[in-house]
């Protein structure tokens, strides 16, 4: 098997592989609240130097997630907010600013509004929304949170700041795990002109999952066809060796 068709073989193993880790992300977040499906796209780059091989090579491009916001789903749980429309949360994590479409928000044992990890979820100010004990909490569409002490016994709501709703910003947005993203180093977030929040719902995975799964086995026979294909080669080779040995 010559050198060129080796590395011609190889990068095509590479790229499917790739693809594979890219769909299998989508299947195994099927279910994860928020999560925007991995995008894979391979780009042929020709090889260079003096002693570069005939060909090119196969290289993955990082298109970032698919950003269209999940369907939403009811759970009429009042800690589930389902976002609707260009609009993402925001979170302060160990490492900055992320953005998330995942509603699942708790209250910490000091009172702090946090996302499912335990991070906080940042008001229209950028800083954490403290809460008291409450008897009730309410989530207004523009994410204005109203609640009931739990020590009131009146009934009367008050207000307790407004959840911040940002558009997506430009750049790619890169994945942290589960349905937390984190933007370009520098973004200026804005807020979002059509963005709100549903109180009782979460955003389900937009992964198309029949689509993900049909992938997945298109890529397994990709990668077995290439690998048989390497092996073919690799045997005539090796016969057209020992052929001109004899010679």
């Amino acid at each position: 098997m010559n050198s060129d068709s080796l590395y011609t073989g190889m990068a095509g193993l590479q790229a499917i592989s790739a693809q594979m880790q890219a769909v299998a992300s989508n299947i195994a977040n099927a279910q994860t609240p928020g999560y925007e499906a991995v995008q894979a796209a391979t780009d042929a780059q020709l090889y260079q130097g003096s002693n570069a091989p005939v060909g090119a090579d196969a290289m993955m491009e990082t298109l970032g997630p698919d950003l269209k916001p999940g369907p939403l789903k009811q759970t009429g749980d009042p800690m589930n907010v389902g976002i609707g429309g260009n609009a993402w949360l925001q979170v302060q994590t160990a490492g900055g600013i992320a953005l998330t479409r995942d509603g699942s928000l708790s209250i910490s044992s000091s009172g702090i509004l946090t996302d499912s990890a335990g991070d906080p979820i940042l008001n229209t100010s950028g800083t954490p929304i403290s809460l008291p004990s409450l008897a009730k909490l309410e989530i207004g569409s523009d994410g204005a949170i109203s609640g009931v002490l739990a020590s009131d016994t009146s009934g009367k709501a008050r207000s307790f700041g407004q959840i911040s709703l940002v558009a997506t910003p430009s750049g790619t947005l890169s994945s942290l795990g589960g349905s937390l993203y984190q933007p370009p180093a520098n973004t200026a977030f804005t807020p979002a002109s059509n963005g709100s929040l549903h109180q009782g719902y979460l955003n389900d995975s937009n992964v198309n999952t029949t689509m993900a799964m049909m992938q997945m086995i298109d890529s397994s026979r990709s990668y077995q066809l290439q690998t048989d294909l390497m092996k073919s080669q690799g045997s005539a080779s090796q016969d057209l060796n020992t052929l001109l040995a004899q010679g």
